[in-house]
């Protein structure tokens, strides 16, 4: 086999630098055994890793970097065979060939992983300081007493607060940086001297995701640890690490130094990957748009929630929307950005009435709906869609794709008859950039992006004016966010839909967006078009949301 010059198997820089080697990976190849034949999910990866840096396996999902990292620990399924050329060396030990005894001593003491998604990571029975002293008690013989402390210890240079109170807490107790906190800790729990950080902060805000990031490379520098961080961001993995690899369908198509390879990517999907950046902006309103399709007056939505225990509880509310106002005008799009919990989404469901309002006025094209129960909004159901930031979860898995798309148009009585109807699917599919010959596929066959193009069809299908678009790009990889944008772009210019984006991904709210709010605690902070709020931020806050989006250093 002749060797690829953009990927021989070793680094470029191998050597060069004066740290040691720690872990050698040749030729790795992993197959899985599935219905009705073989997946070869990867093919011929090599890697190498120094002491103390760090290396990133870049790549869209499906590109086999996860599986490529799970292979280091043996963590893969029954159905997954490691092929027999493949080598790993850590620090010297053959991995391939340990057993699982010499695997159990190794995991987590010279190599750990932090996962994706803490919560489906951590056991929810059991409390933080149990799930820590486990790690603790798995490597080292030590008192319960001692491992408690240790995990305090843990919590604490993890930044926790209150690190002492949170060892008996659960892990529904936490939010989700915190949560990804303690995957660190247990990680870090015995020293390991090589860290797998697999997407650690895609399902977070950027703001959190900036201190994740900070707080992995402080603890690297502290401990002389090796880190692999496996993303599919590029500005993470510029501001964060060494040497890259760029990972597609099983194979390394490109690996260099990271700025080498940011100046002059040499590889197409290299290039591909780095221009899927959200880019441009949204198309300029024309002077004679000034028509209002939704307004918001002093709009307030209140959770009764309680605290205390069974027999003393005691009732409190949450103001989740407090007295906001908001304009949108036709064929414009208003982002609504800020962390979890600001109340960006209880917001814009309050507007549509999919959630009840505690106070304020709400109007649609100059009609009055606040008041209206779901029969009332029944007529206006067709003008104002929604589409969710989980396509899989908002998708019927039992309905075809052509059910799906049917049913709001059977609700809303729209199209003469089903041959009509068919052609309105057939229609709205074309418009979503999907072929129209898929109305009997199911959603599980399809990726994450064409489920997203699968639930934007469904809102257009029925012709509405407006759309509030909640986080619809967030799960999706760089290249497909960038799709989705350009699609939703598209679609608005042709049938001139106004938008309500909401999101926490700024980049993305400066490439479709002319102007934006700023939602913190219930409260908008700051307001103005896009170019204005992102480049010159008045508040501390959007500075540093700013911040976390563009540079990662909070």
């Amino acid at each position: 086999m002749t060797e690829n010059k953009l990927v021989p198997s070793e680094r470029h820089d191998l050597g060069q630098h004066g740290r040691e080697l720690i872990l050698d990976a040749r030729n790795v190849g992993v197959d899985f055994k599935v219905e009705g034949g073989t997946v070869n999910a990867v093919r011929n990866v090599s890697f190498q890793l120094h002491k103390g840096e760090t290396i990133a396996l870049v790549g869209e999902s499906g590109s086999g970097k996860s599986v490529t990292a799970r292979t280091l620990m043996k963590l893969l399924t029954k159905r997954a065979t490691i092929l027999p050329q493949t080598q790993i060396t850590l620090s010297g030990k053959d991995v391939v060939k340990m057993d699982d005894r010499e695997m159990r001593k190794l995991r987590g003491n010279d190599i750990a992983m932090i996962f994706q998604e803490p919560m489906s990571s951590l056991n929810p029975v059991y409390t933080i300081g149990q799930q820590i002293c486990e790690i603790i008690h798995l490597h080292n013989r030590v008192s319960r007493q001692e491992a408690m402390k240790r995990a305090e210890k843990l919590l604490e240079e993890v930044q926790i607060p209150d690190p002492r109170a949170r060892l008996n807490q659960f892990p529904h107790q936490l939010s989700g940086g915190q949560r990804q906190r303690v995957m660190i800790a247990m990680a870090l729990a015995n020293r390991p001297e090589v860290l797998i950080a697999d997407e650690p902060t895609t399902a977070l805000d950027v703001t959190v995701q900036a201190q994740i990031l900070n707080l992995i490379k402080d603890l690297k520098d502290k401990y002389g640890m090796a880190v692999i961080l496996i993303t599919h961001d590029l500005t993470i993995v510029r501001q964060f690490s060494e040497y890259v690899y760029v990972m597609q369908n099983g194979r390394v198509q490109e690996h260099n130094e990271t700025e080498a390879l940011f100046a002059n990517p040499q590889h197409a999907y290299t290039k591909h990957l780095l221009a899927s950046e959200p880019k441009g902006t949204a198309l300029p309103l024309s002077d004679g748009e000034h028509e209002t399709v939704l307004e918001g007056k002093e709009v307030k939505v209140t959770f009764t929630l309680k605290r205390g225990g069974f027999l003393k509880p005691d009732f409190f509310d949450l103001k989740a929307v407090d007295n906001l106002d908001i304009k949108l005008m036709r064929h414009e799009t208003l982002g609504i950005v800020g962390e979890s919990g600001s109340g960006k989404t209880t917001f814009g469901q309050a507007l549509i009435r999919l959630i009840g309002n505690q106070g304020g006025q709400i109007w649609f094209d100059g009609e009055r709906i606040d008041g209206r129960d779901r029969k009332a909004m029944r007529p206006l159901r067709s003008r104002m869609q929604i589409v969710f930031q989980d396509p899989f979860a908002s998708l019927n898995p039992r309905m075809s794709i052509r059910q799906i798309i049917e049913e709001g148009l059977v609700v809303n009585g729209i199209g003469d008859n089903r041959n009509d109807r068919i052609d309105r699917v057939r229609q709205a599919l074309r418009d979503a950039g999907l072929p129209d010959n898929i109305l009997q596929r199911f959603p599980h066959e399809f990726s994450g992006g064409q489920r997203q193009r699968i639930a934007i069809a469904r809102a257009i299908a029925l012709e509405p004016e407006f759309i509030l678009l909640d986080e619809p790009t967030s799960a999706l990889d760089l290249s497909v966010q960038a799709q989705i944008i350009d699609l939703l772009r598209k679609l608005q210019d042709e049938r001139g839909l106004s938008y309500l984006f909401i999101s926490h991904d700024l980049k993305v709210v400066r490439a479709l967006c002319h102007r934006v709010m700023v939602m913190q605690h219930g409260k908008i902070v700051e307001q103005g078009p896009v170019s204005e709020v992102l480049t010159n931020p008045a508040t501390d806050y959007t500075r540093r949301l700013v911040r976390a989006a563009f540079e990662i250093a909070a």
